[in-house]
């Protein structure tokens, strides 16, 4: 039963992204997809295929944790409650053979599906404010960022730059306009970054339109994840995307906006860590 339920939710994942696709009114399409990227940023440290499904059961969720885990937390799930079903990896011990030794090591074989529960379906003990280390303006988070840059050897200039654009990515260099105020600087800096984790190195099949979507994106979940509103009104068919485009995009996204908000969290446990995802869900199941 477990695997037919894993397939089930797999199933979900590639309905969801194709229904995101297939929405031909561009302001709805975008309201869907800034709804998915803020569950990106809220929960970073879940693999591509279960921020979808979080998405698609419970698309408010600020926050989400096993039963036990809640009730650790002194917390307990409020009755009546349908839990968020994801998938989760089943590891087993096997035989390794390694310098001539044989140890047990541990290997993912498959998924099964679990629940988890938002702290909205919870009462009980008041949970501590999640550390975003960024205020509104992001004065905190521009520091940060910049630390960022220079762990991915990243060279970050500020300088006059001339015309319209406020920043460039030049493959090992970021160039941010100095006139920009702190938030600015914070989206401009995430997105060159996203620009240099996705793009340092030719994306083969990739148009200008789809690099800039990707990085445009990128810059919005960082940013929503430490509480910082972007300024960013864009809107899907400004970057004339196409359902192909998008279904290329999304788990590059994801993976590069993870990257540095990881980066930048600090290293203490949080509760989106919820049942300890390993291995990213699979986007299809094997046949």
């Amino acid at each position: 039963m477990s695997n037919d339920r894993a397939q089930e939710l797999t199933a979900k994942i590639n309905e969801s992204i194709t229904a995101l696709c297939a929405e031909t009114d561009a302001a709805k399409q975008s309201e869907i997809y800034l709804a998915w990227l803020s569950t990106v940023s809220r929960f970073y440290k879940y693999s591509f295929g279960n921020c979808l499904l979080i998405w698609t059961q419970a698309p408010e969720a600020t926050r989400v944790a096993g039963f036990n885990t809640w009730k650790s937390l002194g917390r307990f799930v409020k009755k009546g409650e349908t839990g968020i079903r994801i998938l989760a990896p089943i590891v087993r011990k096997v035989d390794e053979e390694k310098d001539g030794t044989t140890e047990k090591v541990s290997r993912p074989f498959g998924f099964r599906s679990v629940s988890v529960f938002a702290q909205e379906q919870t009462d009980g003990q008041p949970l501590p404010e999640l550390n975003t280390n960024a205020t509104e303006g992001g004065e905190t988070l521009l520091p940060l960022l910049e630390k960022a840059a220079a762990h991915l050897n990243i060279t970050l200039v500020y300088k006059a730059i001339a015309g319209n654009a406020e920043g460039y990515s030049k493959g090992g260099l970021i160039e941010i306009e100095e006139t920009l105020d702190t938030p600015a600087r914070c989206g401009v800096i995430a997105h060159e970054i996203g620009h240099e984790l996705m793009h340092r190195t030719n994306r083969e099949g990739t148009t200008r339109q789809q690099r800039e979507l990707e990085a445009e994106s990128v810059s919005y979940a960082v940013l929503a994840h430490f509480g910082i509103h972007s300024e960013s009104r864009f809107y899907l068919a400004t970057y004339d995307v196409t359902a192909e485009m998008l279904t290329a995009s999304l788990q590059t996204i994801g993976t590069a906006a993870k990257k540095i908000i990881s980066m930048i969290e600090d290293s203490g446990e949080q509760i989106e860590e919820g049942e300890g995802e390993q291995p990213p869900a699979p986007l299809a199941i094997p046949a």
